[in-house]
């Protein structure tokens, strides 16, 4: 890849030396080489090529002045490592057409995440990395003794991951909007629906909820912006319904613009999913009785009427339908359905 005179191109053995400079510079600078470095630096093929990653060089007016590596992690997850671009070309771009080009052979390797490790007191990289589209996740001890910041890129338009406590703001975030949206015209008092999203979709109170061990959350990201959630209690009897094992569904929310574009689907399949693991007899949901189109997005999924209930916010008084799935239906589940529906439940 070619642009503004920068031109991307693949590592070849005799860039070794000019890759463990460019490296070198940044390292030795703000922090201390570790052995992991010292390996990779000196033996790049072996330590990252022949594993099934990948190096790209920057060239600008025949010198090599940027490097970025791929490093296989396992089928589907590679490392962004190892980016350096010479101190006297940077703010030209070249870091920004590394980190494109890198995101792009990820994709031709097969990746469907990237990873990376840096510092954040290193605020140009940390900015051009959320520019990439990287967010923040949780980090694991000892993957690098310098790196205080852990974070990952989906490449699939549409990618679906279990939630932990670092993702808690983005899903209260998505929870205030997309109940807001939902539920505004049905509330005769603004306060009463002010206070509710205040109470409920604080970060510190979904973050417990995430640390319970009979909550799974699952999170969709589309092209790296998260978009919606699902909230799955494993266990969660429902009185009505006769059966020892029962898991809840109890929030499926889309962001409204991204409505209709598979992401409620996508977020119901991983519930499918847990649910093949957890062998619940049944799943069952409550959704407000005047939300038809929700119903009718259940209904296609294989869940049924059962009966009703009342939940109040303030003054306010909502009916909900019951919704019940067998579990034995979930291996025949919607391999045909054509759903172009979003919509939540409480």
């Amino acid at each position: 890849m070619k642009q503004n005179n920068i031109e991307i191109i693949n590592y070849h053995p005799q860039h070794q030396r000019w890759f463990e400079e460019l490296n070198r510079q940044w390292i030795e600078k703000y922090f201390r080489l570790e052995p992991v470095d010292r390996f990779v630096l000196s033996d790049p093929e072996k330590a990252i090529l022949r594993k099934g990653g990948a190096i790209l060089m920057a060239r600008l007016d025949d010198g090599i002045v940027g490097a970025v590596g791929l490093k296989k992690i396992d089928a589907v997850t590679f490392e962004f490592t190892k980016m350096a671009v010479r101190e006297d070309c940077r703010g030209r771009g070249i870091g920004e057409a590394l980190g494109y080009s890198a995101i792009d052979k990820a994709r031709t390797l097969g990746a469907e995440r990237v990873v990376l490790y840096s510092h954040t007191s290193l605020r140009p990289a940390i900015q051009l990395y959320r520019k990439l589209g990287f967010r923040e996740i949780s980090l694991e001890q000892g993957a690098y003794q310098r790196c205080d910041i852990k974070m990952e890129l989906w490449l699939d338009p549409l990618a679906i991951v279990q939630a932990d406590a670092s993702h808690a703001s983005l899903i209260a975030g998505i929870g205030r909007q997309s109940f807001a949206d939902a539920f505004r015209p049905y509330f005769d008092r603004r306060q009463d629906l002010d206070q509710y999203l205040a109470h409920t979709y604080q970060d510190q109170k979904i973050a417990g909820s995430i640390s319970k061990p009979n909550n799974v959350f699952f999170l969709c990201f589309e092209k790296n912006q998260p978009v919606g959630f699902a909230k799955i209690k494993r266990q969660s009897p429902q009185q009505k319904i006769q059966a020892e094992r029962q898991t809840e569904l109890q929030k499926i929310y889309v962001l409204k613009e991204f409505q209709g574009k598979g992401v409620a689907q996508a977020l119901l399949q991983s519930v499918f999913d847990l649910a093949v693991k957890i062998r619940p007899e049944y799943i069952w949901l409550d959704v407000l009785t005047r939300n038809a189109r929700a119903i009718r997005f259940y209904q296609k999924n294989g869940f049924t009427k059962s009966d009703i209930h009342f939940f109040t916010i303030g003054t306010q008084r909502f009916e909900y339908d019951v919704m019940v799935k067998p579990f034995r239906a979930i291996s025949e589940h919607n391999e045909n359905l054509m759903i172009t529906s979003d919509y939540g439940t409480h």
